[in-house]
Order: C-alpha cells, then sequence, then structure tokens
C-alpha cells in the first residue's frame, strides 16, 4: 500500500496561477521553488509539466462549468445573462481558479505529452459546456456562435482586463447584461 500524498492541489495550483498570469509560463523548478514541494512528489503526483497544467485546469473547470450549465438550465428568463455573469462570480469568488481558466489556453497543456486519461477528461468536460450552450442556442434560437460570445467570450474578456488581481468593478455586471442583451435580441 502507497503512502498518502501530502501534496496540496490547492497550494500548487495557486502557484501555477500566479505564474501563468504574471509570466504566461510555468516550470516544475518554479512550482518547487513556490511552493516547497518536491519536484519528485509533483512528477509523482501529475506526471509531467503538462500533467500538472491540465490537472489545475480541469480542477478549476469541474468548479466553474457546473454554474454555467446550472444557469443556463435554470429556465429562468434571465438564464443567458445569469450565465454570463457567472464567470465575474468566479473570478471575485475564486481568484486562484479563475486565473488558471483566464491564463491557460488549452493549447498549452493539450498535446501529446499530456496522460490520455486527462486527455478524456478534458474532451469530455468541452463537450459537456458546448452541449449546454448549443441547447441553450436552439431553445432561444440564436446561433450557437453568438451565444458563446455573448455568454463565455465577452464576460471573459472582460475580466481578463482586470488580472492578475481580480478586483472587478460592480459596474462591469451591468456591462456584460448589456452585451448580452444587446447580443442576444440582435
Amino acid at each position: 500500500m502507497g503512502r498518502k500524498s501530502n501534496v496540496s492541489d490547492e497550494l500548487v495550483f495557486a502557484a501555477v496561477a500566479r505564474r501563468m498570469v504574471t509570466q504566461g509560463t510555468v516550470s516544475l523548478q518554479e512550482i518547487v521553488a513556490d511552493t516547497g514541494v518536491s519536484f519528485g512528489s509533483l512528477y509523482h503526483r501529475y506526471g509531467s509539466r503538462n500533467g500538472l497544467l491540465a490537472a489545475a485546469w480541469l480542477a478549476a473547470t469541474h468548479s466553474f462549468q457546473p454554474r454555467i450549465v446550472a444557469a443556463l438550465a435554470s429556465g429562468r428568463a434571465t438564464a443567458g445573462e445569469d450565465a454570463a455573469l457567472e464567470t465575474v462570480r468566479f473570478c471575485r469568488e475564486h481568484p486562484d481558479r479563475a486565473r488558471i481558466l483566464v491564463a491557460c489556453r488549452q493549447s498549452e497543456f493539450l498535446g501529446e505529452a499530456t496522460p490520455e486519461p486527462l486527455r478524456g477528461e478534458i474532451a469530455q468536460i468541452n463537450e459537456a459546456i458546448a452541449a449546454a450552450l448549443s441547447e441553450f442556442a436552439s431553445v432561444r434560437g440564436v446561433g450557437d456562435e453568438l451565444c458563446r460570445l455573448a455568454i463565455i467570450g465577452l464576460p471573459l474578456g472582460a475580466v481578463q482586463l482586470y488580472v492578475p488581481d481580480f478586483i472587478i468593478p460592480d459596474s462591469v455586471d451591468e456591462h456584460i447584461r448589456r452585451a448580452y442583451r444587446a447580443l442576444i435580441s440582435a
């Protein structure tokens, strides 16, 4: 029976997030320096730099995307607006996880070096959000691209203005509401 891991995913992922938003990249050596977690422990836990980035992105995505899906499935008249505003809410409530989603592009960690189980999980979560957005777009009678832009693209662009601190003025919420309404009613 193996030892229980003493690696704190939250500590490691927060270090990844800080490095990604301040440098645009991260190395395992930097994570070792930032967290005090040994190089061997990182390799044992995540397998590689790509494995670490994929695990960090998945953890953030697993806590973010269900919020969007739930808002879209709520049946409320404001479901789309609510979903668009989840990006801002998430950034305010979970800045470390949000930094990962804002700073990490899928192409930075998803490749041949990414462990196969993580690639499958990434594909699955991407399919789930795409299906929720497509269903919402169909019900509302708008195109998928327009729906993705109004609910994901514009809110993401708005919060990126406030990286790395995510001190997002309350006025941004109203701007996102207006942008959503303008796009969806067009």
